[in-house]
């Protein structure tokens, strides 16, 4: 399931229990005497059937009417056969009567709709001569049931291990980005104050200062936009971490409802689940991953950012002007600009390595932009002598 999917059902969820909510409030208030506040909540109510259903039509969910029939004929059968029974087995040993009671008078219209659910899917299959496509379901293996355990195997250890891995290899970004801009930079200042003036060292003050000043300006833009990232992403765990706190049966109930919708039967599903919510902490974590696309182990970290990208500038931006300590004129551009498309190309090489693309035409690609850059800074130079 793709993170829009995942979005799709969170929002569907949302705006079907809203409708249910705005329903019951709607009732109250009527029941209070305030028809016009009533109205209020059934019109929003009817608005949330509306986008419900607009959510169900792009999550692709509206199968064949023989498909729709066998789907929820296996729910209803689970409902009847295992969950309502169990319900109001735990609210009476818990003392709810009048949990039980709701339990109970669901369970019996429950009864009566998978009755004529399977009448309504026998018939259509003599009238059509088909059958329902089987659901597959997947099995509770004892990977998943242990998924709560406190014990960390060899095999989970690896896991952390990949992900932190993985953590640290998204850090190229910073590098390759930092690296190609100090690069271009220094190899663009360099020709074109040279093609202004003659003198090496005016060459070397405006080359240093530009990669200096970039390299301040880089790591700074870094640190900010990573700190930002992190605070955000640090907020939205705070305000689960709330929800959890206290909505934990709502949030539980959630969670339940995406492993249903990931393909496990309702009792699997719950007990995963409840395995999960007996721990917060790892309820937080796995909410965040499932229900908000975060990880709270691969958290952005500014200051680790900013020192890849600082370095990487001041690297790459130093290596076209070496050159100009030891030569000036035609031949230091030369070679300036020689090392840097040199250098382009490497660079470029190895992030086609990392990205399983092609090294040759990824570092071609990367030298010739870059190369392209310099030449043209080059001659902007000459067109206004100093």
């Amino acid at each position: 399931m793709d993170r829009t999917q995942r979005n799709l059902w969170t929002a569907f969820l949302g705006e079907a229990k809203a409708n249910r909510l705005y329903t019951a409030f709607a009732m109250k208030a009527l029941e209070e005497g305030h028809p016009e506040v009533a109205q209020v909540f059934l019109e929003a109510a009817a608005a949330e059937t509306v986008h419900a259903l607009s959510h169900l039509k792009a999550l692709r969910e509206v199968r064949s009417t023989l498909d729709n029939l066998r789907a929820v004929t296996e729910d209803e059968a689970y409902e009847v056969e295992n969950m309502y029974p169990r319900f109001i087995a735990e609210a009476e040993a818990d003392g709810r009567p009048e949990a039980a009671a709701s339990f109970r008078l669901a369970w019996e219209t429950e009864r009566e709709h998978l009755r004529r659910f399977r009448e309504a899917l026998r018939y259509l299959e003599r009238k059509t001569g088909e059958r329902a496509a089987e659901v597959a379901l997947p099995p509770l293996t004892a990977e998943i049931t242990a998924v709560a355990e406190q014990e960390v195997s060899p095999r989970a250890q690896e896991v952390l291990t990949e992900k932190r891995r993985i953590a640290s290899l998204a850090r190229i970004r910073e590098v390759i980005f930092g690296m190609q801009d100090g690069l271009v930079t220094a190899a663009t200042v360099g020709p074109a104050v040279a093609g202004a003036t003659a003198t090496s060292s005016t060459v070397l003050v405006a080359g240093l200062a530009a990669v200096l000043g970039g390299t301040l300006s880089m790591a700074a833009g870094s640190f900010l936009g990573s700190r930002a990232e992190r605070q955000v992403q640090e907020a939205e765990l705070r305000r689960e971490a709330m929800e959890i706190e206290t909505n934990p049966e709502e949030e539980l109930a959630e969670l339940i409802e995406m492993y249903r919708l990931e393909g496990f039967p309702y009792e699997q599903a719950r007990q995963i689940a409840e395995r999960i919510a007996s721990d917060k902490a790892l309820l937080l974590k796995t909410m965040a991953e499932k229900e908000l696309g975060l990880s709270p182990d691969a958290l952005p970290e500014p200051t680790k950012d900013a020192m890849a990208m600082g370095a990487s500038y001041i690297a790459g931006g130093m290596l076209p002007l070496v050159p100009y300590f030891f030569a000036a004129g035609p031949l230091a551009v030369a070679v300036s600009v020689l090392l840097a498309v040199l250098a382009l190309f490497a660079m470029g090489a190895v992030k086609g390595r990392l990205v399983g693309r092609s090294a040759l035409l990824s570092g071609a690609e990367v030298m010739a932009i870059g190369g392209t850059v310099a030449i043209a800074a080059y001659f902007l130079g000459r067109l206004a002598p100093v």
